[in-house]
Formats: structure tokens, C-alpha cells, sequence
């Protein structure tokens, strides 16, 4: 469960690998415009993808927690460039992942919609502003396509890591089998 001074920990990469699926599956039922997604025909998948954001921001919140409680493996050797740059696309990555469902919510309310999930509303908490709104939610989907390229340098750094120095970074947050 807890991490080793050469692994994340299972929960660690519980959190991981769940966020990389929640994100995708976000996206994918994101893609359409505005208005289309806000149509009566496409309520169902909204529903889907605003739940999908809301547990994408649980499982950021509860991995924040757990790295509190629980040390991250022992830093791999390697140039202080390539430190600096995975300590910015961390960064970044959290800073997405807090920004997204966080603009998703501000725009959606600024606009008048309620946060729509399985089963119940929210209804919006903040007086309507359309334009700031539209801008917000502008902002939202402008984030979640840079989440992907951001994500992208960083899974391609790790098969870099993997595959070109054939250090262990990649297998600090792959499960075990991959050293089997």
C-alpha cells in the first residue's frame, strides 16, 4: 500500500492510473461545442462527463492527501534540468487537474446551467454573468485539451526514462509485474 524507496505504493498508483482513466474518458465525452453539449440530446453524456470531473477533482484531493502521509521513492540520479523540468510538468499536471473541474463548475454557474451529475443538480451558487461565463468555460476547454499535451510530454518522458536511459523511473509507478 505504502510506497518503497524504489516504488510508489499501490494506492499511489491507484491514484495515478485512476486519474489518467478518468481524465481520458472526460475528454472523450467532452468533445462537441458548447451549445451541443447543453442540448436535451446530449444531456446523458454531460451528465457523465461533469460526474467524471467531479471524481477527477476527489482523486486529485484525495492523492494531494495521501502524498502527505506517504514518501515518494528515493529521486533518481539525473541531470538538474531534466529534475527541473518533471517537477514542472508535475506541477502543471496538478495545477490542471485543479483548474478544470474548477472552471467547469465557475463557468457553468456564471452561465445560469446547474452542475448537472447522475441523479441531482447543483444549482448554480453565484448570480449569472453570460459573458464571463462563456469566457470561463472557453477557458475550461482550452485547459483540458493543454491537460493532454502537458500529460503527453510527461508519459513520453517516462518511456524515455523506460526505454532510452533504462533507469527505474518508469517502473516506480508501473504495478509490479513489469519487473517480473
Amino acid at each position: 500500500m505504502r510506497s518503497t524507496s524504489s516504488r510508489y505504493g499501490a494506492a499511489a498508483q491507484a491514484f495515478h492510473w485512476l486519474t489518467v482513466m478518468l481524465v481520458l474518458a472526460a475528454y472523450v465525452l467532452s468533445k462537441g461545442d458548447q451549445d451541443s453539449l447543453y442540448s436535451a440530446a446530449a444531456d446523458g453524456l454531460r451528465r457523465i462527463h461533469e460526474a467524471l470531473g467531479v471524481l477527477v477533482f476527489i482523486v486529485v484531493v484525495l492523492q494531494l492527501l495521501w502524498r502527505l502521509i506517504d514518501s515518494a521513492p528515493a529521486k533518481q540520479p539525473m541531470p538538474r534540468w531534466m529534475a527541473a523540468a518533471a517537477k514542472l510538468v508535475h506541477f502543471a499536471l496538478y495545477a490542471l487537474l485543479i483548474a478544470i473541474p474548477a472552471t467547469a463548475v465557475l463557468g457553468t454557474w456564471l452561465e445560469g446551467i446547474p452542475l448537472t451529475l447522475p441523479g441531482f443538480d447543483i444549482a448554480p451558487q453565484i448570480a449569472k454573468a453570460h459573458g464571463l461565463g462563456q469566457l470561463i468555460m472557453e477557458i475550461h476547454t482550452t485547459l483540458g485539451d493543454a491537460i493532454l499535451w502537458v500529460a503527453g510530454v510527461h508519459a513520453a518522458a517516462a518511456l524515455f526514462h523506460h526505454f532510452y536511459l533504462r533507469d527505474e523511473v518508469f517502473q516506480s509507478m508501473a504495478s509490479g509485474r513489469m519487473n517480473d
